[in-house]
């Protein structure tokens, strides 16, 4: 399964980049975040895409947030988490997940 994919089976709102509708919060954004590459002799012998998922909402949920977790470690991906981070022109926190 593709990032978004698994992102997208949590039944909330997911788009690629942004949305180009107002959506309901909660909802995901998910950003390309480049590659890691392991390169020898002229050759990558390994490359690794990263990611980055945009958890937008207002109220705290604890419950979901472990879900999103349990989720992405399910898959094989290991994660590294922000704070909740408030945008204030749009009274909304985001937390993002890089992967």
């Amino acid at each position: 399964m593709t990032v978004y994919q698994i992102i997208n089976s949590l039944g909330k709102p997911t788009a690629y980049g942004y949305h180009s509708k107002r959506q309901d919060l909660p909802y995901f954004c998910i950003m390309g975040a480049g590659q890691d590459q392991f390169e020898a002799d002229n050759t990558y012998y390994t490359k690794q895409d990263r990611w980055q998922i945009e958890y937008y909402f207002i109220t705290k949920d604890p419950d979901f947030e472990n879900s999103i977790e349990q989720l992405l470690l399910s898959y094989g991906y290991k994660y590294t988490k922000s704070e909740d981070v408030y945008i204030e022109d749009e009274d909304v926190f985001v937390i993002y997940y890089d992967i």
